[in-house]
């Protein structure tokens, strides 16, 4: 029986497939030989301490004083400007008592001279001034009547100058109070009212150093955070020279570790690195973070871990690692920190 013979149409489409499936396995073993294998593992170690959210903050007093109150105990919560301690005030607050009463009197001296007198003291000056004129009158009388009798030795002489006195004594007293009497009548300088306000000024001035001196009399956290520490007792005395620390508050909202990194290993660090951390407090635990600050400075080592190969003349970087927020540890716990990197390596072929 004759076969017949298969057309050109198909004998190209059986090509076409097979050149398609030398190629597609071609270019599958091709990428299998070029694909990678990333992979991360610890690329440094450094030792670290476990620090608050912000730096702890010793918190001190201002003035020299002895400790009346404390309103807060240790790990009690605080917000920033509250409150921690209160330094004995008597002095202080006597103090803004008797500037309050100062300013208060400047204040009126100010008042009465601006607006001037008022009718009481008007009449008052007229009926000195009435009685200064009297008292002068009588004065004047008395001698010019002994004048002619010392002339004669009737009276003696003694009498006369008394007399002279009496009237220039009331001469005197007649001037001040014609002079008390116009200056109610006309109202205050300008001299007079600038040296008023000066006063006053001064008043209030010194009111507002006697209330600060009070305000310092309470000690307040500067910043939120925790009371991790307090360093003093009431009745115990503290100074301001040089500063005693109260307490110490630190932030635990979240936590980081300060570590150091060696000298050799700095090239070996990023910002947002992954980190391990570990302390021998907590075995077969590991905390995880990410770097979020490197030191742009080279220091000197800080943190000593008291092992035996541990080199204390080296130079190190500090590195700060913010640590996920299940991580509850002790602020000032001693922790190794190890930074990984990524490992690339090819994937072996099939």
């Amino acid at each position: 029986m004759k076969l017949d013979r298969p057309s050109p149409a198909i004998l190209l489409l059986v090509g076409l497939a097979a050149v398609s499936s030398t190629m597609s396995g071609r270019a599958e073993q091709a990428l299998s030989s070029s694909t990678k294998l990333v992979s991360q593992h610890r690329v440094a170690a450094a030792p670290g301490v476990v620090e608050p959210n912000s730096k702890e903050r010793e918190i001190s007093a201002q003035i020299v004083g002895v400790i009346k109150e404390f309103k807060v105990d240790e790990n009690d919560e605080v917000t920033a400007g509250q409150v921690i301690a209160v330094i004995d005030n008597a002095e202080q607050s006597a103090r803004v008592a008797s500037a309050q009463a100062q300013l208060a009197l400047r204040q009126a001296e100010l008042d009465r001279i601006l607006h001037g007198a008022r009718a009481e003291e008007l009449r008052e000056a007229e009926a000195a001034l009435s009685e200064a004129d009297a008292g002068l009158k009588y004065a004047r009388r008395d001698y010019e009547r002994r004048q002619p009798l010392a002339k004669r030795g009737v009276s003696p002489q003694a009498m006369l100058d008394q007399a002279k006195a009496n009237l220039d004594a009331s001469e005197a007293r007649r001037t001040v109070a014609a002079q008390r009497l116009a200056q109610l009548q006309t109202g205050a300088r300008s001299e007079d009212v600038d040296a008023a306000r000066a006063r006053l000024r001064l008043a209030d001035a010194e009111l507002a150093s006697a209330k600060a001196i009070f305000d310092k009399t309470f000690i307040r956290s500067p910043v939120a955070g925790t009371v991790l520490r307090r360093t003093h007792e009431v009745g115990e005395t503290v100074t301001n020279v040089p500063p005693t620390t109260v307490a110490i508050v630190g932030d635990l909202r979240g936590l980081k570790v300060r570590a150091e990194v060696d000298e050799t290993d700095i090239g070996k660090v990023t910002p947002d690195q992954r980190v391990e951390v570990v302390s021998d407090a907590y075995p077969g635990r590991k905390f995880q973070g990410r770097v979020s600050w490197v030191s742009s400075r080279m220091g000197s080592k800080i943190v000593q871990t008291g092992r035996p190969g541990d080199r204390i003349d080296t130079k190190v970087l500090q590195v700060l690692v913010d640590l996920d927020d299940e991580a509850k540890l002790p602020v000032g716990l001693r922790v190794d920190a190890y930074l990984f990197g990524e490992l690339v390596a090819a994937k072996p072929s099939r």
